[in-house]
């Protein structure tokens, strides 16, 4: 018997997408991914991910998909649980991840192998949950984020709770944020009163390139939508904060990087990865100045930054 469960498919999503295929890449903040399979697995991204795709072959991260008809829960202690939906354990040679469904009860729909450096990983999917006739993503959210989150941690960057936006300058600005800060707010002020470029209005990725700290677009938006594959030298920092009138309050360095760190998104059970992120916010905070925004949601907010990087 076929198990099946729309919404782990996506079906009604995927019909404007490409047709199923059994090779797929795209590239996220600076790091490409390829999936592959030798299985009779009709693959299609995400239709958020469609901005974001690129040509196969050739990938950072290389990723086999195949089928299983036996997928058992782990036994032992995960590194982390996140109450539910996935499950992290250690291996020998990397790691592993386990994606439930009270559909299923205990047992798991989908596994995910990486290596320590998660260049190389193979993903699992459990046969008779998924429908025959509907295209499959099989790095369906949030396995896409948590392979780039790890892959970051990795000493190539970090991802940030943010709102990035590219002035008609050319100059970056970041927006950082808790959920309800008013990032989504901030982006869609920017939309309407300016001509700059939004990459994206819930999740930045920072990265050193050419000497400099870039920040990219993801495909993880917000409530505004908005998500972009480009990417722009970052200029300037902001902490979001409501307000009744609309101030800008400058941050010093060793402030702004806890700020930031609390605002990032960091695997916490790697030493390492934290250690690297530590060290990499700190160099962002050195060379980014920045400040605490207070601000009203109007066009005030918009003219305060223009003012104040002039």
């Amino acid at each position: 018997m076929s198990l099946t469960l729309p919404a782990i498919i996506g079906s009604d999503s995927f019909a404007e997408a490409k047709p199923p295929q059994r090779h797929l890449a795209f590239r996220v903040g600076g790091t490409s991914f390829e999936l592959f399979s030798d299985d009779d697995i009709a693959m299609a991204l995400d239709p958020g991910l469609r901005d974001f795709e690129i040509e196969p072959p050739g990938g950072d991260v290389q990723i086999h998909v195949s089928w299983t008809h036996r997928l058992e829960a782990a036994a032992g202690v995960p590194l982390f649980n996140s109450g539910g939906l996935w499950s992290l354990f250690a291996e020998s040679d990397g790691y592993r991840f386990y994606f439930s469904t009270p559909f299923l009860g205990a047992s798991p729909y989908k596994a995910a192998w990486f290596d320590r450096e998660f260049r190389q990983g193979e993903v699992v999917l459990f046969r008779p949950y998924f429908d025959r006739r509907k295209p499959i993503y099989p790095l369906e959210y949030p396995l896409d984020e948590l392979l780039m989150i790890h892959r970051l941690a990795c000493g190539e960057g970090v991802e940030m709770h943010a709102v990035g936006i590219v002035d008609d300058k050319g100059q970056g600005h970041l927006f950082l944020g808790h959920s309800g800060a008013g990032k989504s707010t901030t982006a869609r002020l920017w939309k309407s009163e300016s001509n700059a470029h939004i990459l994206s209005d819930d999740r930045i990725i920072l990265r050193q390139r050419d000497g400099r700290i870039w920040m990219y677009g993801t495909p993880w938006h917000g409530d505004a939508g908005i998500a972009s594959p480009d990417a722009a030298p970052l200029s300037r920092i902001y902490l979001l904060e409501h307000a009744s009138k609309t101030q800008l309050v400058s941050l010093s360095p060793g402030r702004a990087a806890a700020e930031l760190f609390t605002r990032s998104f960091v695997p916490h059970h790697s030493q390492e990865g934290l250690q690297f992120t530590l060290r990499f916010l700190e160099r962002v905070t050195r060379e980014i100045p920045c400040s605490v925004f207070r601000f009203l949601p109007d066009k005030s907010a918009v003219e305060a930054i223009c003012r104040a990087s002039a």
